[in-house]
């Protein structure tokens, strides 16, 4: 988008606009498909009997209120970009590849 003014382009506003676009797989690792986010299949099919969305934000490393904020932006969008270094500690808590969460990012481990 550009200014009328001086031919400037205008950033682009709102949450996730400097996030790249990306596709997320439809298929989990239990072989079906979903048309819920990643994140949020996760959470609701592979999350631990003893866990709570809190113990998952305490491994982490990050407060309560941000994995709130992202399950909102999943449930928004998507195809919502997970934070890189979040979607590693992600895959590594639920025993997943990253690149479900960030296919940008991280190869497909066979």
């Amino acid at each position: 988008m550009k200014s009328a003014l001086n031919e400037v382009p205008i950033p682009a506003k709102g949450p996730g606009s400097r996030q790249p676009k990306i596709k997320l797989p439809m298929l989990m690792p239990n072989g079906k498909k979903t048309t819920a986010h990643p994140l949020l299949w996760l959470l609701k099919e592979r999350m631990p009997e003893y866990a709570t969305k809190s113990t998952v934000a305490q491994a982490l490393g990050v407060k309560p209120q941000s994995l709130y904020k992202w399950e909102h932006a999943c449930r928004k969008d998507r195809n919502f970009p997970v934070p890189i270094m979040r979607a590693k500690q992600l895959g590594e808590f639920f025993r997943v590849s990253p690149s479900m969460l960030r296919p940008d990012a991280f190869k497909e481990e066979a």
